[in-house]
């Protein structure tokens, strides 16, 4: 079983005086949503779910994703095939001239749409983004784009090659015995909010078990909805085995982030755990979930590029 992934990386550059947030996921998002629905949407006057294109339409796949009814699943929507995330030059002020960049991950047939995504991401470019973009701030303009050493696209040219995805996949663990080193401690890395929740209420903590709950929520998430299925594994066992992974050094701390919504009129919360942590115990049967955890983010709000995680063997 394999899930496909195409990662995207924008390298721009700013052609007026920026200002993004500390963390610009949500500004990305808004800005691209925008740009994406006018040069896609062809029944303007239709709502997603009621238009008859909603099956081609690139707008309603990435963003308009319906909610499961009675299907036994245990996420309540299909989830976003679409991971933004910034760059570290892209957040704060942007001086006029400046580089800047932010990548696309794309999950399953959102490829398909690589080129109402390159141009959308011009447009985003001549309206601004940011809190300047009534006084003409926050314009720039795409100049490549990668899927990792190669560039798919070029705006001296214009044209746009056949980008290169590439398939993860998730092996069902054994219990048997392994020629392969055990792996017995690793640290993690959260590099962008960890939001998790446990009856109803955000996790201020990370037990393992917590994590890997949160691994297997998101693995059966996508490949049901953009892969071949849910996979084999034995997910109460996986579960019952991550308890006697002790948490033995945090640093973990909880980051407060906020974003406006003007859909909802009202700030919302996007804070959660950053940091690092290093396990130890029996780790080898999780490693192949932590690696495929560490290429599609975990937790809500993965959209705005939150829950993004590394690990290594120490």
């Amino acid at each position: 079983m394999s899930l496909s992934l195409l990662n995207l990386t924008c390298h721009c550059r700013w052609t007026s005086t920026a200002r993004l947030p500390d963390y610009a996921g949500s500004t990305l998002r808004g800005a691209f949503g925008w740009a994406l629905k006018r040069c896609s949407c062809m029944l303007k006057s239709q709502e997603c779910p009621d238009c008859i294109l909603r099956g081609n339409c690139p707008y309603a796949f990435l963003f308009a994703t319906e909610r499961y009814e009675n299907t036994g699943n245990s996420v309540n929507a299909r989830p976003h095939p679409l991971v933004i995330q910034p760059g570290e030059d892209c957040e704060g002020d942007g001086r006029e001239g400046a580089a800047f960049s932010f990548s696309f991950l794309l999950i399953g047939r959102a490829s398909d749409f690589t080129p109402h995504i390159v141009h959308s991401i011009n447009l985003m470019g001549k309206a601004g983004i940011g809190a300047w973009t009534k006084r003409g701030g926050g314009r720039f303009a795409l100049e490549t784009v990668t899927d990792g050493e190669r560039a798919v696209f070029d705006a001296a040219t214009g044209l746009l090659d056949q980008p290169t995805a590439r398939e993860i996949s998730v092996e069902a663990p054994t219990n048997g015995a392994t020629t392969e080193a055990r792996t017995k401690r690793i640290g993690i890395r959260l590099i962008t909010p960890l939001r998790l929740k446990q009856e109803n209420k955000l996790r201020a903590d990370l037990p393992f078990s917590t994590l890997i709950r949160a691994v297997l929520r998101r693995v059966a998430a996508l490949e049901n909805a953009y892969g071949p299925g849910e996979p084999a594994l034995d997910y109460a066992g996986l579960i019952q085995g991550a308890k006697s992974v002790r948490l033995v050094e945090s640093s973990l701390r909880w980051r407060e982030l906020q974003r406006y919504s003007k859909r909802q009129e009202q700030h919302v919360s996007l804070s959660g755990l950053m940091g690092e942590a290093v396990y130890e115990g029996d780790l080898t049967e999780f490693m192949p979930l932590l690696r495929y955890a560490s290429q599609v983010n975990i937790g809500k709000q993965s959209l705005f590029g939150l829950g993004k995680i590394t690990f290594e063997e120490l």
